[in-house]
């Protein structure tokens, strides 16, 4: 007797769904990242902690962590970032308009590294959770004052040099102020911050009060991890000794765009940090560099005291001499080795125009300086127009 075909064709149906469906569940289960898997495979995992004030993210902060290290590097809020609609603004503009995880990406991409998980925390749970511990202690070389406007009514710390337990409403004031001129700065500040917390808030609590913390703060925290990504965290935050945590502020400087003051990224400086304390690569330091010096401005001296600028930093000077003209403009670094090593020296050079070139796009002038270059060179530095050693 034959089967009734319509029953056939509903039950392949029902067969091909549940078969699509576990795919798509095996799929999401493979695809998901975790902190502790990441963890146990012996890789290192990023998040963006983001302090949430009154008009969005008001300072950030990358925590890198493996097994055996964590890395936190403070960032400004207001460092510029290319935002999604490939604008350059603040980094808290982006965390303002799209949330956190539009502002891990922005994140990602200025570093250059991958940032699959983000926080966003407001102050009060700041202020709960020290004084809780019964406040934190930070030291300052000066005194120095500090106000939090984001509260009702504004908060006032002056803080004595030496050594001071600050409350919670206190901590976030000191964290958060703008500052007066000869302060750190917001960002080192933050880091002091995260300093004193990490050994009295976390180290000194024990395993469990922590997973307590954790879990009765869950529900107010922004956040694209589980519950269990942050107990995973927070064991590395305990247990990894104090020699293996670095603590780091993003180079910045300020600018002038459109009339506005803004921040911007120090690109050589943060790119060096990156490599060295993000992504573990080793870095050539100024001692393998080896720089071959020419004047070509005409400056009395030029060539012998920029070589002998470079020598107190650390490089290897494999020859003094002149240029072929007088004429260069800007200064030139012709690259013979490796051109890691030009971006070195042009970060230990004084603040000028400089241009990285290779021999066979700057042939003629290249070609006038070849037999004047030891054997083993790295570079050749042609001081043009526009430089200045003191």
């Amino acid at each position: 007797m034959r089967g009734n075909p319509v029953r056939k064709q509903v039950l392949v149906i029902a067969a091909a769904a549940i078969v699509v469906a576990a795919g798509a569940v095996a799929w999401y289960l493979l695809t998901q990242r975790h902190v502790g898997l990441s963890l146990a495979q012996g890789e290192r995992t990023n998040l963006l902690w983001i302090d949430r004030g009154a008009a969005g993210g008001d300072g950030m902060t990358v925590i890198s962590l493996s097994e055996e290290e964590l890395v936190l590097l403070s960032l400004p809020a207001a460092v510029r970032v290319k935002g999604p609609e490939g604008d350059v603004v603040a980094a808290s503009d982006v965390y303002a308009s799209v949330g956190g995880a539009g502002a891990a990406q922005a994140i990602s991409d200025l570093l250059g590294i991958e940032i699959p998980f983000h926080l966003a925390v407001d102050g009060t749970l700041w202020v709960e959770w020290i004084d809780a511990i019964g406040g934190v202690m930070v030291a300052l070389d000066a005194a120095a004052i500090y106000t939090d406007t984001s509260v009702d009514p504004p908060v006032r710390v002056e803080i004595r040099a030496g050594e001071r337990t600050l409350s919670g409403t206190e901590a976030i004031a000191f964290a958060r102020s703008e500052g007066l001129p000869g302060d750190v700065g917001r960002p080192a500040r933050r880091e002091l911050l995260l300093e004193a917390a990490l050994e009295q808030a976390i180290r000194e609590q024990t395993s469990r009060t922590l997973r307590d913390a954790v879990r009765g703060r869950f529900a107010i925290i922004e956040t694209n991890c589980t519950l269990e990504d942050l107990y995973d965290v927070a064991a590395i935050f305990h247990d990894v000794p104090a020699e293996d945590v670095r603590l780091m502020t993003l180079p910045t400087e300020t600018a002038l765009s459109n009339g506005q003051v803004v921040v911007e990224p120090k690109i050589v400086e943060a790119e060096r940090i990156v490599a060295s304390a993000l992504k573990g690569l080793d870095l050539l330091t100024p001692d393998e560099v080896n720089i071959a010096v020419f004047n070509g401005n005409g400056v009395r001296e030029m060539a012998s005291r920029t070589a002998e600028y470079l020598r107190a930093r650390g490089f290897s000077i494999t020859r003094i001499g002149n240029a072929d003209s007088f004429d260069y403009s800007p200064s030139y670094v012709v690259v013979l080795t490796d051109e890691a090593k030009a971006w070195i020296l042009q970060d230990a050079l004084p603040p000028n125009e400089i241009r990285i070139v290779f021999p066979e796009t700057f042939e003629a002038s290249y070609a006038a300086l070849r037999d004047y270059v030891p054997v083993g060179t790295d570079l050749l530095l042609i001081a043009g127009q526009g430089m200045v050693i003191e």
